[in-house]
């Protein structure tokens, strides 16, 4: 068995590029989603960006769907991933008097309480 080498890559391999981040931001539009992504620097103490990725909505669903299961999968081997306290995403505000009469935004409004209690159980 011989050792791949760098110099004898496959033309069909593609050549990427790792980068890490401890930060995304969301830039939503009609037409897709838009994630950037960043690393907080003890240096500069802020979040420096340097990568923006934009995919379809139907592609963002199923991105969803595939974290979700990653994740299952890992919780399931190592234990719960205990998020800090510090990062934790706000309370969802309830909608305004008159916008809570619409029962879509009341149902929305449940849906993101419970898609944060999800997120919280077992980090606290």
């Amino acid at each position: 068995m011989t050792e791949k080498r760098d110099s004898e890559q496959p033309e069909n391999e593609i050549e990427l590029t790792t980068d890490y981040a401890n930060n995304t931001l969301f830039e939503p539009t009609i037409w897709d989603l838009k994630l950037i992504f960043g690393e907080f620097s003890q240096r500069s103490k802020s979040i420096e960006y340097h990568t923006s990725i934009t995919v379809p909505w139907a592609q963002a669903k199923l991105i969803m769907y595939y974290l979700q299961a990653n994740v299952a999968v890992h919780e399931s081997e190592t234990g719960t991933i205990k998020i800090p306290k510090a990062v934790w995403p706000q309370e969802w505000v309830p909608p305004a008097e008159q916008a809570a009469k619409d029962p879509k935004n009341k149902q929305l409004y449940e849906r993101l309480k419970k898609l944060r209690t999800e997120l919280l159980e077992g980090s606290g």
